[in-house]
């Protein structure tokens, strides 16, 4: 329902930008991949590849000038992670090494305003340019967790304790799946044939939510999430260091830091301007 809701306000968005000189359009496609970074995250900077996904979309680009552009897009996916090296303490108070693991599908809508840094070529005909780009987006998520080869989704465990009302520290209700994402990011794209445009883009999101994983900085007590409406499951997934259950008296942990949640998608993009063709001049560079 709530994915559908916003497809729904993406088509509506689409249907306005078409009223409007048709010229001007270029409706186009994405395909390319996501990657998370939170608190399961490796802490070496780099490339990970185990941690990407695949995520394509759509976009629609509005240009009123030569160098603005405004666009709103829609992107499918995926994101996720798994800690090899996550600790907590077990039942008798020592850490313990375990892994900890999130998959969670992404559908992402988003408008943003466009500038082009430098023109080689005609910008009102074929060129490359590159851009950057900055704008606001609504994202819709859903974080499972796997344990025993079992994949469960998270937020209705409460993990953390939310909603239990037993410590001023927990969230009073589970967290929503649905949130808004800031989005920035930059990218370089070829315009020829008078209408094709070709393009390679990176864009990072923060999440307005730390919750893209089920994991927060929140210090959780372990025997309050065994006695909520989930017991046992949510208590192994909040800790998965306590091996037995009978033995816990007061545990208390935190599962995450205090980072927030990002994530990023990238990769080609395809595009065909609609309505009028367009001058197709041979030009000289433009800054």
């Amino acid at each position: 329902m709530r994915t559908r809701f916003l497809l729904f306000s993406f088509l509506f968005v689409l249907g306005i930008f078409t009223t409007v000189r048709a010229q001007e359009l270029e409706f186009g496609v994405k395909v390319g991949g996501s990657v998370y970074s939170g608190d399961l995250s490796p802490e070496e900077l780099g490339l990970h590849p185990e941690d990407m996904n695949f995520a394509g979309g759509l976009y629609l680009r509005y240009r009123p000038t030569t160098r603005f552009g405004i666009r709103v897009s829609g992107n499918f996916g995926r994101i996720s992670a798994e800690e090899d090296d996550a600790q907590a303490p077990n039942e008798l108070g020592e850490r313990v090494i375990f892994s900890r693991n999130f998959r969670s599908s992404i559908t992402e809508f988003n408008a943003a305003l466009e500038y082009d840094l430098f023109y080689i070529g005609d910008p009102e005909g074929n060129f490359f340019a590159s851009y950057v780009y900055a704008g606001v987006g609504v994202l819709s998520f859903n974080p499972e967790g796997e344990m025993d080869g079992v994949f469960t989704e998270l937020q209705p465990l409460r993990t953390e304790g939310q909603g239990s009302g037993l410590s001023p520290n927990y969230d009073a209700t589970p967290y929503e799946l649905t949130t808004v994402v800031g989005v920035v990011g930059g990218g370089v794209r070829v315009r020829f044939a008078d209408r094709i445009v070709i393009g390679l883009e990176l864009g990072g999101r923060r999440a307005g939510t730390d919750y893209l994983d089920d994991v927060s900085d929140t210090r959780v007590n372990y025997l309050d999430v065994l006695q909520g409406d989930n017991g046992g499951l949510a208590a192994r997934f909040s800790n998965p260091a306590v091996e037995n259950v009978a033995e816990v008296t007061d545990l208390t942990y935190v599962r995450g830091g205090d980072a927030g949640d990002y994530y990023f998608i990238g990769g080609l993009t395809v595009g065909i301007t609609i309505g009028a063709s367009s001058s197709n001049r041979s030009g000289c560079y433009k800054f």
